[in-house]
């Protein structure tokens, strides 16, 4: 018998609206490792086979928990299903006003709602300097709902009028409500277009295949979508029901939705509703989705899709790169990252990418929300010697806005009881720092890259790679591109192989932690996210009772190890290391652990320009401190393969004869096997 939790998946894997569907399929692979049973259900998005699905459900008998529905009038149909028999709803993309009136505080949805959509369409409408919207609906449900939230927001110095087909006399603004081929025909169908008009789609709009079937009718048009992108939201959803099954894998009813409110990033209010504050937070009306180019040319070739790869994949495509993002390896350490976000960092440079990436991103509160970023504050403890380091680093953090401050070991403890002061002689306290879902972030950073244009080639593990100066680089010879980042962590060395940029050592080191249960009653108050320099372990929240923690581990050169749970020595390991920092880890339980392993690269990171391998530029060895600085460091690599590569040409992902291969000139690089 699988002792595995089951979760039932209910969303629209066939029809019409498919596209959202893949969705909810996508994000498994971020939770591959969880000790789940994901079952998926098609209800092809549809209100009476909705209902249905949910009576299966029940009467299976055997599930913790329900993620979707993606349809808002199907969800309506099955939460009193799911209410009458205490089963526990995550809704990530169900947007219909007053969904959850009556779910008895089972149900909780991590999007906002479709009144703060046309809230947001109509301040970009005003923004845009238009007095009059036209609203247009294709009929359905969805979109006559949607055209009478927008007539309802119309506000002071905006009329609205609302159509049931393109008005011959449509004015200077349009907004297009309906499900997303029902929006493309009527953008099609247009029989006036006129260029300067400014067009807004709603957010049933926000997925490529609009693009592919409005066709040439969506260039110009924007779309109203959730802040930080659905794809997001809905791994947000599995990876907190997946983190709070797998520690409490026993967990049912309001105990377990209670357990996965404590995984979110957004907070959510008593009726399960994200805490959003003016209307219209949480939306955003950006142009429509730039189309990919799969098959190239492509200007640059982004190897290693974790958070430094995806982010700095993102800022090309921006920048109007055309772009490719591959895997760098299997066993990426972003996706087993602790992901703790602070500012404060002992080396100059790697504290102004932090403090940069602040800027960018964490310290931006719904946009870090939107990529998983919980504020716990952010405490780094440093022994003797350490204060002078420490008040530079707090007058840097300071100069550019951020809350920072020295505090002696004494109000350290006093602050934080859980904590042991032995050894420390002070600590740097962040107020905005924490930590991040690892998985959310990156969902967040790859759906930028995809609405930028890059295309996305999950399936593409690099293992070679060659360069020839004027003509580009060669990957696995089945690619070309102008140019490459290699942000591949423990597979740059040999994709690099003789141009390893000398005077850095590269190794690949074990990383692993364990989640400890947290003392009961709230004893001592909440953990910040922890770094401790005196010993080098490190610790942070986890969900509402977990503490993670993690020690060095000095095995060196280690081959790949995918997310595999420790042994019990070794979580006693940790509970002997970190213990005398963290007394209440000596006999705390462990909920689950993680190992894996990263890139350690000393006496710094590499970023830059790959000598000896024309139009490559590397981008790695963070040594599993990531996280915090990503956004600034892809900014960097961006701006170096944008001066290093050269024009792409017309050469496709299957056709890359030409001068590459024909020898002459080349450098190459070992395979990374």
């Amino acid at each position: 018998m699988d002792p595995r939790p089951r979760v039932a998946v209910v969303g629209p894997f066939s029809g019409p609206r498919a596209a959202w569907g893949e969705l909810l399929s996508g994000a498994l692979d971020a939770v591959r490792r969880a000790p789940v049973e994901w079952v998926l259900l098609d209800d092809r998005g549809e209100t009476e086979r909705g209902g249905n699905r949910a009576r299966e459900v029940v009467a299976d008998g055997g599930f913790a928990a329900v993620v979707g529905h993606f349809n808002s009038l199907g969800a309506a149909a099955a939460l009193p299903v799911y209410r009458e028999h205490r089963l526990p709803v995550l809704l990530p993309l169900a947007t219909a006003p007053g969904l959850l009136d009556g779910a008895g505080g089972l149900a909780l949805r991590l999007c906002p709602d479709d009144a703060g959509q046309a809230a947001a369409v109509v301040a970009a409408c005003r923004a845009a300097g238009h007095p009059h919207l036209d609203v247009v609906h294709d009929g359905t449900g969805y979109g006559l709902r949607l055209a009478g939230l927008l007539r309802d927001a119309a506000a002071p110095g905006l009329s609205v009028d609302v159509h049931s087909r393109w008005p011959a006399a449509a004015g200077a603004a349009v907004a297009l409500c309906g499900v997303h081929h029902g929006a493309a025909a009527l953008l099609r169908d247009r029989t006036h277009p006129r260029p300067e008009r400014w067009i807004v789609a709603t957010d049933d709009c926000d997925v490529p295949e609009f693009a592919e079937l409005a066709g040439p009718a969506a260039e110009g048009v924007r779309v109203a979508r959730l802040a930080g992108g659905p794809a997001a939201r809905v791994v947000a959803a599995f990876a907190a029901l997946a983190a709070a099954l797998t520690k409490h894998p026993a967990r049912r009813g309001a105990r377990l939705v209670e357990t996965v409110r404590g995984e979110l990033a957004h907070e959510l209010d008593a009726r399960g509703e994200v805490v959003g504050g003016s209307l219209g937070a949480g939306w955003e009306v950006l142009p429509v989705a730039a189309p990919a180019t799969p098959r190239g040319p492509f200007d640059v070739a982004v190897v290693g899709a974790g958070v430094v790869g995806s982010a700095t994949a993102a800022e090309l495509a921006e920048r109007g790169r055309s772009v490719v993002l591959l895997n760098g390896s299997a066993d990426a350490a972003s996706t087993v990252s602790g992901a703790l976000v602070r500012a404060w960092e002992a080396d100059p440079a790697e504290r102004a990418r932090a403090i940069r990436s602040y800027r960018l991103l964490w310290g931006r509160a719904e946009r870090a929300a939107a990529h998983g970023f919980r504020r716990t504050g952010a405490l780094v403890l440093f022994g003797p010697g350490g204060g002078a380091a420490a008040e530079e680093g707090v007058a840097d953090l300071a100069a550019a806005g951020l809350a920072a401050e020295v505090l002696g070991p004494g109000e350290v403890t006093r602050r934080w009881p859980l904590i042991a002061g032995d050894g420390v002689e002070g600590a740097v306290w962040e107020r905005d720092g924490g930590y991040a879902v690892a998985a959310v972030a990156l969902a967040a950073l790859t759906d930028r890259a995809r609405r930028a244009g890059a295309h996305l080639a999950p399936g593409h593990d690099v293992r070679a790679l060659r360069a020839r100066a004027g003509a580009g680089v060669v990957l696995d010879e089945s690619l070309r591109a102008g140019g490459a980042v290699v942000a591949a962590g423990c597979g740059t060395p040999g994709l690099l192989g003789p141009h390893w940029p000398a005077g850095h050592t590269a190794r690949t080191k074990r990383i692993q932690y364990a989640i400890f249960e947290r003392p009961a009653g709230g004893t001592g108050g909440p953990l910040p996210t922890l770094v401790d320099l005196t010993t080098g372990m490190w610790a942070r929240p986890d969900g509402l009772d977990g503490v993670l923690a993690g020690v060095p581990v000095e095995e060196w050169d280690v081959p790949a190890a995918d997310g595999t749970a420790l042994t019990p020595d070794r979580i006693d390991r940790i509970r002997d290391r970190a213990g005398p920092r963290l007394p209440f880890l000596a006999g705390a339980r462990a909920l689950t652990s993680v190992r894996g392993r990263d890139l350690y690269v000393a006496p710094a990171p590499v970023l830059g320009p790959v000598p000896g391998l024309p139009h490559t530029v590397v981008a790695a060895g963070w040594s599993g401190a990531g996280f915090k600085t990503a956004p600034a460091a892809a900014e960097a690599a961006a701006d170096a393969a944008m001066a290093e590569a050269v024009t792409a040409g017309a050469v496709t992902l299957s056709d890359v004869q030409g001068s590459a291969d024909a020898g002459g000139g080349e450098s190459g690089a070992a395979s990374a096997g």
